[in-house]
């Protein structure tokens, strides 16, 4: 609970920390990394369509969605074609971070988990980040893989699979996810 008011603003590294440090110093550690880290980026985050919460809050998805900087700033690009459509960002990560599940045991039921983090269910970004992202997931919101795809999915293969549309993206579910 010390942690979640700053959820997103927690830095994610490698730290050696002393054996007496308090989980209090730690937070404050790991923000103040966060601080240092992001100080770069103001500029764009300033100049950005997104707030700067808003920015983490897409910006801890992609960390959870995305496996490479390629990828990371498609999921972004994508991301922003939906929010343009007004479409529901149905982003499995959400739906993982309120059920505590991984994603290979989510069920359809799952989806329909009444939330505000529910992004299947709710239009919009989640209230808060759902996790504290890295350096290039927020360098992927700021600067986004302009495309026309509206949906994606990771294969069983790892690679990513993107869409135009729903056929097209119900194609790449059948060739790779079954």
């Amino acid at each position: 609970t010390l942690a979640m008011p700053l959820e997103g603003k927690l830095f994610p590294d490698t730290y050696l920390i002393p054996r007496d440090f308090s989980a209090e110093e730690l937070v404050v550690l790991l923000n103040e990394t966060f601080e240092t880290r992001i100080k770069p980026l103001r500029p764009a985050i300033e100049n950005s369509d997104f707030t700067e919460y808003e920015i983490l809050t897409i910006a801890s998805i992609i960390e959870r969605e995305a496996n490479s900087k390629n990828s990371m700033r498609m999921v972004a690009g994508i991301i922003n074609n939906r929010i343009e459509e007004g479409m529901p960002l149905q982003l499995d990560a959400s739906i993982e971070y309120v059920l505590g599940k991984p994603l290979s045991e989510l069920t359809a039921e799952d989806l329909k988990q009444n939330s505000p983090y529910n992004t299947y269910i709710n239009l919009g970004l989640p209230p808060t980040p759902i996790g504290n992202p890295g350096i290039t997931a927020i360098e992927a919101v700021l600067e986004p893989e302009e495309n026309n795809y509206l949906f994606y999915l990771t294969g069983r293969d790892g690679n990513f699979y993107y869409a135009t549309n729903f056929a097209q993206h119900q194609f790449n579910i059948n060739n790779y996810l079954r």
